[in-house]
């Protein structure tokens, strides 16, 4: 798209999974959309890089987590897309500089299970509401918690044990042969998009709703925010009126987490793991990351570090994750694992001026701010993402979904005449 339709039925501001869901759906109940990117890509924080490895990376979402419930799942299958099944298991782990026999490892794997049993059942009390207060005693517990940003964003002791408990949890974690980020752009092909168009102000003042960028100001009957809390929360984007106090307290209470991956690929001829190989490495205090290896059934591994460790890492500068990735290979594996390591790369999402972070988590206390953030401003101005989600918060299908939900708000509305055209 390379010009700016000039008074569209909708503004969509962001092309991640949830601005391209929503678009498509309004535009196939026939109404005119314009979707405005900030970034020169579509997929947002769910994007395929095929220009490091042989192997396609997601940089950002990578799962079709519960795969059951998923509607990306289900269209995946139906399209005949190859789909990774595998389930992953731990093989490894080195706990406070320690490697775990096997049978510590498969205690440790236990106390895993445990741990989120422990939260969700404690979330159903009126005890506390920080996961860090719920988990239950035992010698694996100082390694095992960090696991909880691996899955939220967050840390421990900053997220709230309702908000997870809320999941909705569901059998299979697949992968998408090709990348999912790929598999999502190919499903929203036919939305237009205008990329490096980054919207500084939405004005919703008067009888329409109007999005001001450095291409020009484009005008609407409804809006719709996509962009992540940590953008929201930043206040790269001026809105006027100020949105209301109810919905900037909600974003306070939505923190947007971290999770940055570091992929790692290896010659062919290093044969010691295999598809589904998952280990952690625990040096010691927040140093922690997770290692899964043979990627789609090939040498590709990626690392995952999180939360606060992974805000640190980023501020010691490109670099600093992949290093502590390898250390912990070289722990792991021997000194001579790296010697069969072709080619890595990580990411950096707090430093995306696009995302300023991967996923959201609520804060003790504020698992119902999600369900604030999802309200409506005034019949036109919507949101949408992860983050609006109580049930699939922090994956592409509950961006997927929110999409599809803010869609048909906006189609109900438009087709009962509440708002638009010569709107009263």
């Amino acid at each position: 798209m390379s010009t700016l339709p000039n008074n569209p039925d909708v503004i969509v501001v962001g092309a991640g999974t949830a601005g391209l869901s929503a678009a498509k759906s309004l535009m196939h109940a026939g109404l005119e959309v314009v979707v405005l990117e900030a970034q020169g890509h579509v997929g947002g924080r769910c994007v395929t890089d095929t220009s490091v490895f042989d192997t396609p990376f997601d940089r950002g979402g990578s799962w079709l987590h519960s795969a059951e419930i998923n509607p990306l799942a289900q269209l995946a299958n139906d399209a005949g897309v190859r789909l990774h099944k595998k389930p992953w298991r731990w093989e490894q782990v080195i706990s406070n500089g320690r490697k775990l026999n096997e049978q510590e490892v498969s205690a440790y794997v236990s106390y895993q299970d445990s741990m989120w049993e422990a939260v969700h059942e404690a979330s159903k009390d009126d005890t506390s509401d920080v996961i860090e207060d719920l988990l239950p005693r035992s010698p694996w517990k100082d390694t095992a918690r960090h696991f909880v940003a691996q899955m939220l964003g967050g840390d421990a002791e900053v997220t709230s044990a309702t908000d997870s408990a809320r999941y909705g949890d569901a059998e299979g974690d697949w992968l998408v042969s090709g990348g999912l980020g790929a598999f999502v752009k190919s499903l929203h092909a036919d939305v237009p998009v205008k990329l490096n168009c980054p919207v500084s102000k939405i004005d919703y003042s008067g009888n329409d709703v109007q999005a001001v960028t450095p291409d020009g100001t484009v005008k609407a009957d409804y809006l719709v925010v996509t962009v992540s809390t940590g953008v929201l929360s930043a206040e790269t984007i001026m809105f006027n009126p100020v949105l209301p106090d109810q919905k900037r307290t909600a974003i306070g209470q939505l923190p947007n987490g971290l999770l940055n991956k570091i992929g790692i690929e290896f010659d062919p001829h290093w044969k010691e793991v295999h598809e589904g190989y998952m280990a952690d490495y625990h040096s010691d205090g927040n140093a922690f990351c997770t290692l899964l290896f043979g990627f789609f059934n090939t040498n590709l591994a990626v690392g995952f570090v999180a939360g606060s460790f992974a805000d640190l890492l980023e501020q010691e500068g490109e670099g600093a994750a992949q290093s502590f990735c390898l250390e912990g290979l070289r722990e792991l594996f021997g000194n001579d694992v790296t010697k069969h390591v072709i080619r890595t790369t990580e990411t950096a999402w707090r430093n995306n001026p696009a995302t300023i972070g991967s996923y959201s988590y609520a804060s003790p206390g504020c698992a119902d701010a999600r369900s604030v953030l999802a309200e409506p401003v005034d019949d036109r101005l919507f949101f949408a993402g992860e983050a609006t989600m109580q049930d699939a918060f922090a994956t592409v299908h509950g961006a997927y979904l929110s999409g599809k939900n803010v869609a048909r708000e906006i189609i109900e509305r438009h087709s009962s005449g509440k708002t638009g055209k010569g709107r009263t």
